[in-house]
């Protein structure tokens, strides 16, 4: 395995953390969504995976319902897939 997707899994099992009884289920549906249809799907390409994984976390963060101690959560799982996309991109 590479490096990148081990990191994407050290990524997607802590974005998993939001599988909790305390995040509203909307949220945790969309963090699943994110981890399974995007972050380890690779049959995408690798720019698009980080990208619309990012863009679903963007989503969580600013979702009202959030409880307020996941939030540091989602700034470094987002800091996470941008560093690696910018790597990805850089080639």
């Amino acid at each position: 395995m590479s490096d990148i997707e081990s990191r994407i899994q050290q990524i997607a099992s802590v974005l998993g953390q939001l599988d909790d009884s305390q995040v509203p289920r909307n949220i945790r549906s969309l963090a699943k969504q994110s981890i399974d249809k995007w972050l380890l799907n690779k049959n995408k390409a690798m720019d698009l995976r980080l990208g619309m994984t990012a863009s679903i976390l963007d989503d969580i963060f600013n979702d009202a319902n959030l409880p307020l101690h996941f939030g540091p959560l989602c700034l470094q799982i987002q800091t996470a897939l941008e560093t690696i996309l910018s790597e990805v991109r850089r080639g």
